[in-house]
């Protein structure tokens, strides 16, 4: 008698379902960093704008890293999707380049230049959430996790821009505590995603040993 896989479709859908679970570490650690930036966020006095371009810079370098990493290991698999991961890391890394190599850091040009960055990462790294969420909804439970990851990256970058319009100067004293906000739902929410994706990751794993044993 042999054991199949509910995740051995062959289809696309499951290959980028496997890239997931796989990197469950991963997700869980760019929850953990999120929580991390919400912490030392509230910690930082609002009007410390160079400590707030560091920490955003920080985050989204480790967070394109881990993408950049997670995407490259899923290429030389040969699994789907993995370019989509490509992509969020060389997102995350070009924000943070941007951010941190800029001079002038305590002037209010740049933390204006800071913000613009930062609702640029937010709208295209949710829109790839969504997008991963959306593709993956019949290959694993808990997809929509993903994707309020994402909708909260959409909805943050909306606000700040929004407030960035309307009142430049308040949106840079106060969005420190929409971002901490933003990073706690989504910290919480990633590792969330990446337990389950982990348990997924066991499932799969104790039934290709039960089918090898049975060969």
């Amino acid at each position: 008698m042999s054991f199949a896989s509910p995740f051995s479709t062959g289809s696309a859908y499951a290959r980028g379902s496997a890239l997931l679970r796989r990197n469950w570490g991963w997700i869980v650690f760019r929850g953990a960093l999120a929580l991390l930036l919400g912490v030392v966020t509230i910690l930082f006095p609002l009007n410390a704008l160079f400590a707030f371009t560091l920490v955003f810079a920080a985050y989204a370098g480790a967070d394109g890293i881990l993408s950049l990493i997670a995407g490259v290991r899923g290429a030389t698999k040969k699994e789907d999707r993995w370019w989509a991961m490509v992509l969020r890391g060389v997102i995350g890394i070009a924000a943070a380049v941007a951010v941190a190599l800029m001079p002038e850091v305590a002037t209010l040009s740049y933390a204006l230049v800071t913000l613009g960055v930062l609702i640029a990462w937010a709208f295209l790294t949710g829109a790839l959430e969504i997008a991963a969420a959306i593709r993956l909804r019949k290959e694993i439970k808990g997809e929509w996790l993903l994707g309020i990851s994402g909708a909260l990256s959409i909805l943050l970058g909306v606000w700040v821009w929004t407030m960035l319009w309307l009142y430049p100067i308040a949106s840079i004293l106060s969005v420190a505590w929409v971002i901490a906000a933003w990073a706690f739902f989504a910290g919480f929410t990633l590792i969330s995603l990446g337990i389950r994706l982990k348990r997924l990751q066991a499932v799969e794993n104790g039934l290709e040993s039960r089918s090898d044993e049975t060969k």
